[in-house]
């Protein structure tokens, strides 16, 4: 509960991440709400003005005389596991960050109004809102932010908080340097006393979904099979190990080529938090060929034991140069300026103060979704040593899965649990007398 006002009401807080959102309460030790970040829309030109689904969404309303007096584009939504894993012919999935940076706002709100009214079942007019938001940031984006949510929610008041600090507080930290591994990106931020060093920060634009295609073409390349999703498989026959798969497939006209990825993308996600390691020593093949193997069947019937890939997926976050899988069907990817994971904490360290960085070697924390791999702790440490001789490293990460995954949730809402916070909060009546500006004032 938070004291807001002389009343005590419950925060709602929000993180939305590139693969997942996470909603629910202040001072709750999880999200209420877990559902992917992607909004299904199908767009429907056919229907004329009140005929089709009561629950489609006008998303123009100027009519379109081209086609005919009465005929309006329509969008019906889809959002949750049970919606959009569910195959719907065009249906395109949409992702609202880019990059970790906010790109459609439409299919933000969407988000946000599933959250409110299916998922929480409030009413977000009746509670302040924490928000949390990527370290780079742009003033516009918050600043927008803070529009919609005191102008579309009414909220009581707002408050958005970089993740960075919240990763830092969620591990019981005020200073420190968070490698935050997601769906979409990975970055190295250094925090010092609640603060983001920005002149610290580094990022990659690639995470777990990247990784995920990269298993796909190197099991394909490697066993000359192609992976089916499950979407497609109407029956499969039982076949032996490393025989090719037996299935018949659905007809599934029209499916779109990001309802597609994201189908494959799952199955490829089960494949690497099932057998993929990372190896604790540097990678040498010849040793970790000796390693044991481990079985996997996948959807479609294909059933093999894995040996050295399940250490070369994985090895692409520390030597992304040398096994990153270039793809003949799609553009190359260019891997002059990217890093190993221990490259960006290495280099964010190193950009830092002198005096802060012996503080931020021995408080190096790992979130996200992405570090959760065996074997990825050992192997930073042994990699830092050689890097940063002589130096006392500490690399801290939660054993729990769900606190690793939900770490800047959680960070949002212990800090927006706190007796002394309420003072932090944006009102509303702040807000209608200096605007959305004053987000940049209050929120650093």
């Amino acid at each position: 509960m938070t004291t807001y006002g002389g009343d005590e009401i419950s925060a709602i807080v929000l993180d939305i991440g590139s693969s997942l959102s996470k909603a629910g309460w202040s001072g709750e030790d999880s999200p209420k709400v877990i559902i992917p970040s992607y909004v299904g829309t199908i767009v429907d030109e056919e229907n004329k003005a009140g005929e089709g689904n009561v629950d489609a969404t006008l998303i123009n309303g100027t009519t379109d005389n081209s086609i005919n007096s009465s005929t309006k584009k329509k969008t019906k939504k889809y959002i949750g596991d049970g919606q959009i894993n569910c195959w719907k012919e065009n249906m395109e999935l949409k992702n609202p960050l880019k990059n970790g940076l906010i790109e459609d706002w439409d299919t933000l709100e969407a988000l946000w109004d599933y959250i409110f009214s299916e998922g929480l079942m409030i009413d977000p007019s009746e509670h302040p809102l924490f928000v949390s938001e990527c370290s780079w940031n742009t003033r516009n984006i918050r600043e927008k932010l803070t529009e919609l949510a005191f102008e579309k929610y009414q909220v009581q008041a707002f408050y958005v908080a970089k993740d960075a600090v919240l990763s830092a507080f969620s591990s019981g930290r005020s200073t420190g340097l968070i490698l935050d591994s997601g769906g979409g990106t990975t970055s190295a931020v250094p925090v010092s006393d609640g603060y983001v060093l920005k002149k610290g920060i580094i990022k990659q634009n690639f995470g777990g979904d990247f990784l995920s295609q990269q298993a796909e073409a190197l099991i394909e390349s490697m066993y000359n099979i192609k992976i089916t999703p499950r979407y497609k498989i109407k029956k499969k026959s039982p076949v032996d190990a490393g025989e090719p798969p037996k299935i018949v497939e659905y007809d599934r006209p029209n499916t779109t080529p990001s309802f597609h990825q994201y189908a494959m993308n799952q199955v490829m996600h089960e494949f690497k938090e099932t057998i993929c390691q990372v190896s604790e020593t540097p990678y040498r093949e010849g040793i970790l060929k000796g390693r044991p193997l481990k079985c996997f069947e996948f959807p479609d019937g294909y059933n093999n034991s894995f040996g050295i890939e399940r250490f070369k997926i994985p090895e692409i976050m520390i030597q992304p140069r040398e096994f990153i899988i270039q793809n003949p069907n799609t553009a190359p990817i260019d891997t002059t300026n990217l890093l190993g994971m221990h490259e960006l904490i290495y280099r964010s360290i190193n950009l830092c103060d002198v005096d802060i960085r012996p503080n931020l070697y021995s408080n190096i924390v790992l979130t996200g979704g992405n570090t959760l791999f065996n074997g990825l702790m050992d192997r930073l440490n042994n990699e830092l040593s050689v890097l940063a001789p002589g130096i006392k490293i500490r690399i801290h990460a939660s054993g729990n899965t769900s606190e690793r995954r939900f770490g800047v949730w959680n960070g949002s809402s212990i800090l927006s649990s706190l007796g002394t916070f309420h003072q932090l909060w944006i009102s509303k009546k702040e807000y209608e007398e200096i605007g959305k500006s004053i987000v940049e004032k209050r929120c650093n």
